[in-house]
Parts: structure tokens; C-alpha cells; sequence
């Protein structure tokens, strides 16, 4: 097979022309087209979504997402090299404006270093995690993206050996940095003295307007994320009755109208 360019393919096949290609019966929600992933037949009716904007995918079933040929190889069930492939003899020509250019529109814990510190600082604590540690890899979430949420490897303090994630309240302010078990460690969350988990919306102070996807894990939050997907949040324990109240006001004041759950 020839040798194919995966950065210059992205940059020739939009991920609705993808869309199209692979026959996926989505709809037009707002900026995403969501619908079934055909792939894992699971998951409900809106398990997959898609943003053209940022050239993405997610599939809140399989828990994972990515570009346009990472979209391929899912619903194909390919290798990544064979879904450049098929892309590239599907759209090996480039098309001017008379040509066969795609037509999809609508249907397409806060962790202290010192046992005394006068002043904790969490943009300092966040800068010293590590986001390219090894033990992360498994993750399968990018570097940039944990820098982006003020996430790390943690070689030291109550975190240590652990994801340290900040914990923000809903106005983005750190409460704290919350260590997540990277294996069968329990427990699997551990959260920093003064924090009231029952308060926390994991991911709540990046909401805006539109639908809401409530999931189970910090982790799921971020490979969404990642994939495209905005207003994902997650509890950080058992969904209670109380916490159902809450976030059913945290939807009206985010002029949230509809939440998918996964």
C-alpha cells in the first residue's frame, strides 16, 4: 500500500465526509451530531458523538474517540493504518468546488508537599506533576490534556503514586487535588481534608449551555473531553438523592436542558 501522510489526510477529509463514507445515521444537536454507534450496538441512541468543529469523535460506550481516522478505524473495526488507507482511496483526489465534495449538513483533594505550609498554592503544585510519566500511559489520555485540567503523576505527599487531579468549585477556583488509584489501589479516590465530595460536579465549571453528559469516572470526564465533547462531569461518589437536586438546579443555572447519562 502506499505510504500515506496521516497529518496531511487530516487535513484534506473532514470528519463529516467520514461520516458520510461510513453510512452513520446522525443527527444535528447544536454544534454535534449524535446517534448510535453502529460499532458497539450498545450504549443507546446517542452513544456517539461527533464535532465537526474540532474534527472529533467520541462513543461514551466504548469510552473512547479521535480524529477522523481514529472514527474509521472504530466503526470499521480496522488497524488505524488501514483506516488512513481506506480514506485515502476514497478521498485521493482533492475536489474543487464543482467536484464531489461531501453534502452532510443536518443528518449527518488538596495534596500538601510539607506537613506545614504557610500557603498552599495549587498553580505550583499543579506545575510539578508530572503529565508524561510512564505510569500514565495506560490512561490513554494525552499530556496536554492532563496539563490542561491540572493533572499529573504525583512523586510526592498524600498523592504520591497517584493521577493528581484539581478539584475546581463551579466559579473554576482549586479546592484541592484529588489522587486517583492508577491500579487495584483502594481507595480508588482519595480527596483532601475539608472537601465535601456530596458538593463536588467533577469538570461543572467548564459547563455551558446545551446538553449535559453525566458519567461515572474523572477519567471518562477527560477522555470526552479530549475527544471533543464538552459539559461532561462526573460525582465523585455514589449518586444520592440529594445530589440529584443539585444537579438538577446546576442545569438551570447552566441553561443545561437535556443530560444523556452513561
Amino acid at each position: 500500500m502506499p505510504f500515506v501522510d496521516f497529518a496531511e489526510l487530516k487535513t484534506r477529509v473532514s470528519i463529516e465526509q467520514a461520516v458520510q463514507m461510513l453510512g452513520l445515521n446522525l443527527v444535528l444537536h447544536g454544534s454535534q451530531y449524535r446517534g448510535s454507534c453502529p460499532a458497539c450496538k450498545s450504549g443507546g441512541d446517542r452513544a456517539l458523538i461527533v464535532t465537526p468543529a474540532k474534527g472529533l469523535f467520541y462513543c461514551f460506550a466504548k469510552k473512547s474517540g479521535g480524529d477522523v481516522i481514529a472514527l474509521t478505524a472504530h466503526i470499521r473495526g480496522i488497524s488505524v493504518k488501514d483506516a488512513a488507507d481506506e480514506l485515502n482511496r476514497a478521498f485521493g483526489t482533492v475536489q474543487n468546488s464543482t467536484g464531489t465534495v461531501s453534502k452532510l449538513r443536518a443528518t449527518a483533594p488538596q495534596a500538601q508537599e510539607a506537613r506545614k505550609q504557610p500557603a498552599f498554592d495549587p498553580e505550583a503544585y499543579a506545575a510539578r506533576l508530572d503529565a508524561s510519566h510512564a505510569s500514565l500511559a495506560p490512561l490513554g489520555i494525552s499530556a496536554e490534556t492532563l496539563k490542561a485540567w491540572k493533572a499529573g503523576y504525583s512523586n510526592s505527599g498524600s498523592n504520591r503514586g497517584r493521577l493528581a487531579i484539581a478539584l475546581h468549585d463551579r466559579d473554576g477556583n482549586i479546592l484541592g487535588f484529588a489522587g486517583r488509584a492508577l491500579s487495584d489501589e483502594q481507595p480508588s479516590l482519595t480527596i483532601p481534608n475539608g472537601i465535601n465530595l456530596q458538593e463536588i460536579i467533577f469538570g461543572g465549571d467548564r459547563v455551558e449551555q446545551g446538553t449535559l453528559y453525566l458519567v461515572r469516572d474523572v477519567l471518562d470526564v477527560l477522555k470526552a473531553h479530549e475527544a471533543g465533547v464538552a459539559n461532561c462531569v462526573c460525582f465523585l461518589t455514589e449518586i444520592t438523592a440529594l445530589q440529584v437536586e443539585m444537579l438538577a438546579a446546576f442545569m438551570a443555572a447552566k441553561n443545561c436542558d437535556t443530560i444523556e447519562m452513561f
